[in-house]
């Protein structure tokens, strides 16, 4: 499988002879994963190419503190796709987390400098590589926009109002239990934010939740156990807190 028919097939090398696609082979190497090992990490120096030989690779945002999910997939890579062209673009790390989405997944890994070394005996060969990762990179950035476009859950994001009174009435313990709930949560959609005063002092601690871009629900006299109910039964669950609901 990781022989030239199979190099033959993988767009980064569109366009090589059989010639530059023997010398591109001497350079490769095949490993096998299985589901959830993680192939390289968001940061990582990039040192080498992947192609994907059979199964899949899921790019995943990785979040601090969290266990990797499946949600975090911004898109997938399959065979005969390519993984890791970040070598050849600056800063050269990696750009996202890569992990084995299948029971089994095996790539095929070619060591950066092999290639720049197959490139300086044969520039012709390097213009056309670089073409071929131009328009991949195209098509990711496209793929990207597309994911960023159609979320699978609803934009959650929740106010603690922090002015004055606010805070004397308990808003950063109201704001501590949120972020502890937050914590213990796998949902990355949700943005807390904090503001002044909405003009119901007597009610403080106030806060307002609005998700997916639906009527704002403000919440008045705010206690940690509260804010912990409203964070899953209205965040989580959907259903609104009518009895803590403020009344103008």
């Amino acid at each position: 499988m990781s022989g030239l028919d199979f190099l033959e097939k993988v767009e980064i090398f569109k366009g090589l002879n059989h010639d530059q696609l023997k010398s591109v082979k001497k350079g490769a190497q095949e490993k096998k994963y299985f589901y959830g090992d993680r192939l390289f990490a968001e940061g990582e120096d990039a040192d080498r190419i992947w192609l994907v030989m059979d199964g899949q690779v899921d790019l995943r945002f990785d979040l601090p503190g969290r266990p990797t999910s499946e949600e975090n997939t911004i898109f997938s890579i399959s065979t005969p796709q390519t993984l890791g062209w970040s070598n050849f673009v600056p800063p050269f790390k990696y750009a996202l987390s890569a992990y084995s989405a299948t029971k089994t997944c095996s790539v095929l890994q070619i060591d950066k400098q092999h290639l720049l070394e197959c490139f300086e005996k044969d520039p012709r060969m390097g213009l056309m590589f670089m073409t071929n990762v131009a328009a991949i990179a195209s098509m990711h950035f496209d793929q990207l926009l597309e994911s960023a476009n159609v979320s699978p859950v609803a934009k959650v994001k929740i106010t603690v109002h922090m002015s004055t009174c606010g805070i004397a009435a308990g808003a950063r313990q109201v704001m501590s239990a949120l972020v502890e709930e937050i914590s213990c949560s796998d949902r990355p959609d949700i943005e807390v934010a904090s503001s002044g005063c909405i003009g119901h002092c007597k009610n403080e601690p106030n806060i307002t939740v609005e998700i997916g871009g639906g009527e704002p629900v403000i919440y008045q006299k705010m206690t940690p156990d509260k804010m912990r109910q409203i964070f899953q039964k209205h965040i989580l669950g959907g259903e609104v807190q009518k009895g803590y609901i403020l009344n103008d």
